[in-house]
């Protein structure tokens, strides 16, 4: 009898390998797509963010002031700092307003515990200029940074609701 040389099977790599590497880059590709639009959507969704803040924010600039240095009773630490220019005007209350319904708007804003300062006659913030930390916590609390006399009157309504 007469034997025959047979060959060991292939495995099924061995078989296979060339669809096994192209599916291999297939995927290595599909998810290297997949992470570059995500990143490009994440970075387009906070440049659109970006630029809705500072078209809808005023910006804070602030103007630089100079005062008379005397040489009695002033620092010389108060003299040199900038501050900031605000103005006394009517409605709507807005960022750099200084009003007496300003007050109204920031004792609405302490019913939340919002953060407004340490001005004021009771220290609490309510002194009736609308600043930076009044500006954040209104957009915070009310998604707004301009209030009409209808705002504050239905803030006025709602406090003496309130008793406050």
């Amino acid at each position: 009898m007469k034997k025959i040389a047979t060959r060991p099977k292939k495995t099924f790599f061995e078989q296979n390998k060339d669809l096994i590497v192209v599916g291999g880059v297939i995927v290595v590709l599909a998810g290297g797509a997949v992470a570059y639009m995500y990143y490009k959507k994440k970075k387009e969704a906070k440049e659109i963010d970006l630029a809705q803040n500072k078209d809808s924010s005023p910006q804070i600039i602030p103007v630089h002031t100079t005062i008379p240095v005397s040489s009695s009773s002033e620092s010389s630490s108060s003299a040199s700092k900038p501050r900031i220019k605000y103005v006394k005007t009517g409605y709507p209350l807005k960022y750099k307003t200084r009003h007496q319904d300003v007050k109204i708007l920031q004792a609405y804003l302490k019913i939340y515990k919002e953060n407004l300062g340490k001005s004021g006659a009771k220290r609490d913030g309510v002194d009736g200029v609308f600043g930076p930390l009044t500006l954040k916590a209104a957009k915070k609390r009310l998604g707004k940074s301009e209030f009409t006399e209808k705002d504050i009157s239905g803030m006025r309504k709602a406090l003496k609701m309130m008793g406050k």
